[in-house]
């Protein structure tokens, strides 16, 4: 993977792998995050990696997470989500590259059937845009973009108290 290793794979959810105490609420999904187009250098985009997403819901807002930490917000409407994530920072070389992530996807919360075809429940991309770049290799406009598919896991509810006691 080269150069793109180097990026991607920093870039890449890297610092969003933390867990929490206990078991968090939301729709967990087994993703695969593939690439598919790379603007931004001459590597191929033939970056792979698995992950556990959480999905939280809350009328038409949404928040993705892997683990406990939330990486993008957004909406949903009926089965098609869209999401973008803060302005992440990292380096590269000892030089600062900005991005941020902007998804779409059909998704089948729950296990469901309907909004995803083909053996799937999630189905989506996510485009890093690199907002910009200290970097000579890596200019700022350029995109990674990922496919992402996946199988809903689980649900997880939050606890709650029997009537009259305190959680």
């Amino acid at each position: 993977m080269g150069g793109r290793s180097n990026v991607l794979g920093s870039l890449i959810f890297g610092g969003l792998a933390a867990c929490g105490p206990g078991t968090l609420p939301g729709h967990y999904f087994d993703v695969t995050v593939s690439g598919a187009q790379n603007s931004c250098t001459a590597d191929p985009a033939d970056y792979s990696e698995g992950y556990e997403y959480r999905l939280e819901l809350a009328g038409n807002d949404l928040a993705l997470a892997i683990g406990d930490a939330v990486f993008a917000t957004g909406t949903v409407e009926g089965c098609a989500l869209s999401y973008t994530s803060l302005v992440w920072s990292d380096y590269r070389d000892d030089k600062q590259i900005r991005w941020q992530i902007a998804g779409e996807a059909r998704v089948d919360v729950s296990g469901g059937d309907g909004c995803v075809n083909g053996g799937t429940d999630w189905e989506g991309t996510e485009t890093f845009v690199v907002v910009d770049s200290e970097h000579p290799d890596v200019a700022a406009g350029c995109t990674y973009v990922l496919d992402v598919t996946g199988q809903w896991l689980k649900d997880e509810k939050i606890d709650e108290a029997p009537a009259g006691t305190t959680p």
